[in-house]
Parts: structure tokens; C-alpha cells; sequence
């Protein structure tokens, strides 16, 4: 299956923008168009659509389709840009908790938000049997944005019930399994992750969520996709993959500790294990799609407000025949939310996580028609439905992983997200 173009759509788009003075992107979340979608980058950079020119699903195995037809009128400001959240597993029926917010897709946004180098722009892309009305609809849709209201010191949300049900139980129990098929030689490792479900006296806002989420951790990419009244957002540390004209940067990441306990992660054989298995699998899944990879540097600590992890910075320069998709595609999953080897951890996770992934530990995305992009993995986040609100969280289990360590690791994953949730220092 390839990525499908609506039928909705029209076939030729016409697309302007217009420099105007910046806001804080989360703002953008207060209006109401469906579907939207958030990519904040650390260090100010941000991209937020509101509704559609063009939605497309699938595989992602093409995108031509996506820029095919749009005529740029506003060659001096940042090209259109597209929008994506996707699946963690392409095909899975979702839950009731995902039911509308899968499968996702990728959007090339109606309306446009940029900021960029402290400046930032509108754009509007519209079909082009409406290019005449683009000048007087672009210049009211900024005067709508510089009417926002700020984003309300409003009171924190107050925690009514906090719901494992039987989880923590179940859970110790799947990665007892899991490490019995990993010492019968079955596999190496497999990620699994668990719901936490919570709810508030009053509704959680996505908008003030992702301010507090910024002022927790400001060296991740915040990232939020709303459809059908629901909103997927979160704070994530893990780069997927990165490209910048024909370079390329990833990562590994994987090993978990509050930051006081960071120096166990270089002291633990375990956690170098997991973390070694992660460095090895991304250099073998980009390898084909790249000129000569350096051999890999050590593996240092990383802290984000809240965790520490150990990281290893991976970066190449991608062949000629290779784009950005194709790198998402070789490299999601990776080993830090899936396992080694993929399908059989795959098969494993499906088979001991009572509950689909949807969105959670899939791609989230932007991209521009000349390749470059930025794609994230969607970790460190919550579902918020209203009044209510669930947080998935994972752990790498390998031989000599303990089920009780493990439960706790997803708890203190949990606990951030919760704290910004609903606004703990």
C-alpha cells in the first residue's frame, strides 16, 4: 500500500504567505480546526497546521502526490511544509482510546504557522479556483492570529483518579515471558509498554500542557496531532532522523534513570547491552542508504528534565538514490521502542501488550518538497479526551531485566508527562 491521496482534495493548490510578528506556537492549538498538528522544535523553531489542503495515509511510500500541483505565490518566504503523526504498526485496529486519532497521516496544512531564526509567517494553501479570494483570506487569518488571546495562567487541573487496574501486575508478568523467550535464544530484546489512566475535575488545555512540557524539558521536540476531539501530545527526547540537504543525523538512545542515578547507566552491563543493541541496528538499517558511517562513538549521558539516558549521536551523508522517507521507513521502528530482530520482537510485543500502540512510539514528522525533514519518535505523551487523559510508557527488557525494575522505569516515565499534565514542578 503507498500513501493515497484523497479523493476530497483538489488536484492543484495555489499557496501564499505573510511575515507576521511571532506567538507562542501552542496558541495556535486554542482554535478549532481539525485536524492539527504541532512540530516545536527545541530552541524556538516551530511548525503548527491547521486543516487540510491535502491528507494523505498509508505507508508513506510516496509522496509526489503531497506537492504535486501547488503553486508557491510567495517564493521569498519558507516553503510550504507538510505535517505528519503516524502509526506505530501500519494496519492495527485501534481501541476505543485511538479510535479517530488513527491512523493518522501526513497533511499538507491549510493554514500554516513557520518560526524560524525569531521570525515567523503565516502561509495559506488553498485550491486554485479560489486564488483570487488567497491575498484578503491570508491577511485576515493573520489578523485573526495576532487576536489570540495569551494562553491563561488558568487553574491546574486537579487529580481525581489514577487507574493501573491490574496492569503493574500483568506487566511484571509479560517481561518474566519476555526474558525467558529472550534466554531460549528467541530474540535479543522487545519493548513493552503499558497504559496509565487518569482523569482531572476540569479538562487538561493541549495549549498550556505543551507550554509546561517546554518549560520541563526544552531540549526536546514537542509535538501534538488533534483529530475527532481528540489531542496526542507530548514532549519527546528521541530523534528518529534528521536531513539537511543530502546529511543525515540520528541517534540512539535508549537506558533509563532519574538524573541522580545517571551515572549507573554507563556502570550497568545491562543497561551498555540494551544501549550497544541500539547503536548496531540503526548503523545496519541506514548503511544501505548512505556513503561510508564513521565507527561509532561512545556512548555519553544525556539529561532532560526529569531522566537521564545514554545517547550516541549517529550521523552520514545520504546516497544520491535515497530520500527522507526512505530513511523513516529503514529506520522506524527502531530497537528502542520495538526490540532486535524487529519482526520477531514485533510479533512478541503484539502478543504481550493487552492494548494496540496507535500513535504512540510511531513517527511524528514535517517535511519540505526538497526532502529535508525532521522525524521524531512519539514518546513522553498522553492522549487527552476531555476531562480524561491515558499515558502509555515502555521499557527495553533483555536478559536480566527484572519485572518489578522495569514496571518502575515506565512509572518514572509516566510521571513526567503526568507532572505537566496537570502542572507539578
Amino acid at each position: 500500500m503507498k500513501l493515497a491521496l484523497s479523493s476530497e482534495f483538489p488536484l492543484a493548490l495555489c499557496s501564499a504567505a505573510v511575515e507576521i510578528a511571532p506567538l507562542p506556537p501552542e496558541r495556535l492549538l486554542a482554535l478549532a480546526a481539525e485536524p492539527a498538528a504541532a512540530f516545536l522544535a527545541p530552541g524556538g523553531d516551530a511548525w503548527v497546521g491547521l486543516g487540510a489542503a491535502r491528507w494523505l495515509g498509508g505507508d508513506f511510500e510516496d509522496t509526489a502526490a503531497l506537492w504535486a500541483g501547488v503553486a508557491d505565490d510567495s517564493p521569498g518566504a519558507p516553503a510550504p511544509v507538510a505535517l505528519g503523526a503516524l502509526p506505530f504498526r501500519l494496519g492495527e485496529t485501534p481501541d476505543a482510546l485511538w479510535r479517530g486519532l488513527v491512523p493518522g497521516g501526513v497533511i499538507l496544512p491549510e493554514r500554516l504557522y513557520i518560526q524560524q531564526d525569531g521570525r515567523a509567517w503565516l502561509r495559506l494553501t488553498l485550491p486554485a479556483r479560489e486564488a483570487g479570494a488567497l491575498p484578503h483570506r491570508l491577511a485576515r487569518g493573520a489578523a485573526a492570529l495576532a487576536a489570540l488571546p495569551a494562553i491563561e495562567a488558568e487553574p491546574l487541573p486537579g487529580l481525581t483518579e489514577l487507574d493501573e487496574g491490574d496492569a503493574p501486575q500483568r506487566y511484571a508478568q509479560a517481561v518474566t515471558e519476555a526474558v525467558t523467550r529472550i534466554r531460549a535464544g528467541e530474540l535479543d530484546k522487545v519493548v513493552l509498554a503499558r497504559r496509565m489512566r487518569v482523569a482531572f475535575d476540569t479538562a487538561p488545555a493541549p495549549a498550556a500542557v505543551l507550554r509546561r512540557l517546554s518549560e520541563r524539558h526544552p531540549g526536546a521536540v514537542r509535538y501534538a496531532w488533534r483529530y475527532a476531539g481528540k489531542v496526542w501530545l507530548g514532549a519527546t527526547p528521541e530523534s528518529l532522523v534528521r536531513q539537511d540537504g543530502r546529511r543525515l543525523s540520528t541517534e540512539a538512545l535508549a537506558g533509563t534513570r532519574t538524573p541522580e542515578r545517571a551515572a549507573e547507566l554507563l556502570a550497568s552491563a545491562k543497561e551498555r547491552l540494551e544501549h550497544a543493541i541500539v547503536v548496531d541496528a540503526v548503523r545496519n538499517a541506514i548503511a544501505p542508504l548512505v556513503h561510508a558511517l564513521p565507527p561509532p562513538a561512545a556512548p555519553v549521558i544525556r539529561q532532560l528534565r526529569g531522566l537521564a539516558h545514554l545517547h550516541t549521536p549517529i550521523e552520514a551523508t545520504l546516497r544520491e538514490d535515497a530520500d527522507f522517507l526512505a530513511l523513516v521507513r529503514a529506520l522506524h521502528p527502531t530497537p528502542a521502542v520495538c526490540g532486535l530482530p524487529t519482526d520477531r520482537a514485533a510479533t512478541l510485543l503484539a502478543a504481550l501488550e493487552p492494548q494496540p500502540r496507535g500513535l504512540y512510539a510511531g513517527p511524528v514528522l514535517r517535511m519540505a518538497a526538497d526532502g529535508s525533514g525532521h522525524a521524531v519518535v512519539a514518546l513522553r505523551g498522553a492522549v487527552l479526551d476531555g476531562r480524561f487523559a491515558v499515558v502509555p510508557a515502555g521499557a527495553g527488557i533483555v536478559d536480566g531485566s527484572d519485572g518489578e525494575e522495569e514496571l518502575a522505569e515506565t512509572r518514572t516515565k509516566q510521571r513526567t508527562v503526568l507532572d505537566a499534565l496537570r502542572g507539578n514542578s
